[in-house]
C-alpha cells in the first residue's frame, strides 16, 4: 500500500510523527555501514532520511544497506535520477504499486480486468524509469454474494491477462496477502495457502505472492513453516512486528529466526521494511542488522 494508507493504518499522526522525527540529515557519507554484513537484502525506507530522493538513496548506501522501498516511488518526478544513482551505488529498489485496492475495486472482479491491465501497464512504465522489477498488486475487497472459487478464478484470469507484458518487461507481479482481523477488514486474499494456490494455478514464473510477515502472523501464525512451505510461490517480503506494526523487538516475532529461515530457504530477493518506527534512525538500522546476525 502507499505511504499515506500505511500511516493511516498504523496510527495516523503518531506514525507520521515518528517518521518525521527520524528525518535528521541529508546525505552524509561519514556514518557507520551498519547494514554491510546483512545476509538478506533488507530494504529500508528512504523517508527515514532528509533531502531529495537521490540524497535519500545516497544515505541508504552510506549506511551499508543494499535496497530501499517506497511503494509510491512510481509517482516520483525524479525516477530516472534515482535509477541512475541506484545503479551507481549498487542499490536495489523494492516494489511499487501496480493496481487493485484494499477495500474497493480489484481484479477479483472480471469487470475490472481491463482497468487492472491498464494500471499494470502504467506501473511497468514507471518501474522501467525507476529501475525496479517488482510490481505489487492488490486483489480488492471480498465480493459479497460471490463465492471464493469465482473470485479466485477471476484472479487467475487477471494474472494470465497481465503476465505477458510483465514477463516482457523482465518484472514480477506479486499479489499481496493482508490481514482482516486488525488492519484491513473485508480484503479478499488473506491466507498464504490461498495465495500459493493462486500462483500455482496461474502457472507463470512472473506471477508470485507477497508474504507480509506482519499480516501473516496476525492471520495464521506458523511463520517459519509457512515460509518454507510456500517459498517457491513467494516473490517478495514485507515485515513489521506484532502488535503495533513497529520495528522488530517491539512485539512477539523472533525476527532473527524468521530472517534466518528466509535466507536458508534460498530466497535472495528483497525483504522490505513496512513499519512505523518508534526510535531514531540509527537505532532502527542497528536493530535490523542485529536480526541478521546468526
Amino acid at each position: 500500500m502507499d505511504r499515506r494508507t500505511f500511516l493511516k493504518t498504523t496510527g495516523g499522526a503518531v506514525a507520521a510523527s515518528a517518521v518525521g522525527a527520524l528525518s535528521g540529515r541529508s546525505a552524509n557519507a561519514a556514518v557507520e555501514k551498519i547494514g554491510a554484513a546483512t545476509h538478506n537484502t533488507i530494504a529500508i525506507s528512504p523517508h527515514w532520511f532528509k533531502g531529495s530522493h537521490v540524497e535519500q538513496v545516497e544515505q541508504v548506501a552510506a549506511y551499508g544497506f543494499r535496497a530501499f522501498e517506497s511503494l509510491g516511488a512510481g509517482g516520483w518526478d525524479d525516477k530516472e535520477a534515482v535509477r541512475d544513482k541506484c545503479q551507481e551505488l549498487g542499490i536495489q529498489i523494492g516494489a511499487i504499486g501496480a493496481g487493485g485496492t484494499i477495500g474497493g475495486w480489484g481484479p477479483n472482479d472480471p469487470e475490472q480486468h481491463q482497468r487492472f491491465a491498464d494500471s499494470v501497464k502504467g506501473a511497468i512504465e514507471n518501474a522501467k524509469k525507476l529501475g525496479t522489477r517488482v510490481l505489487l498488486a492488490l486483489t480488492g475487497a471480498d465480493r459479497k454474494g460471490v463465492s471464493k472459487e469465482e473470485q479466485m478464478d477471476a484472479l487467475v484470469k487477471a494474472g494470465h491477462l497481465v503476465a505477458p507484458m510483465v514477463e516482457d518487461a523482465g518484472m514480477v507481479l506479486v499479489w499481496e496477502i493482508l490481514n482482516v482481523l486488525v488492519d484491513h477488514p473485508g480484503y479478499f486474499l488473506v491466507y498464504s495457502k490461498d495465495a500459493s494456490e493462486l500462483v500455482k494455478r496461474t502457472e507463470h514464473p512472473c506471477i508470485r505472492c507477497l508474504f507480509d510477515i506482519y499480516h501473516q502472523q496476525i492471520s495464521e501464525g506458523n511463520l517459519i513453516n509457512n515460509i518454507r512451505r510456500y517459498i517457491k510461490e513467494i516473490g517478495h517480503f514485507h515485515f513489521a512486528d506484532v502488535p503495533g506494526r513497529h520495528e522488530p523487538g517491539t512485539g512477539e516475532i523472533n525476527y532473527k529466526n524468521v530472517f534466518k529461515a528466509i535466507y536458508e530457504s534460498g530466497y535472495r530477493g528483497i525483504v522490505a521494511c513496512e513499519f512505523g518506527p518508534t526510535k531514531p534512525t540509527e537505532e532502527i538500522l542497528k536493530i535490523l542488522a542485529e536480526c541478521e546476525r546468526w
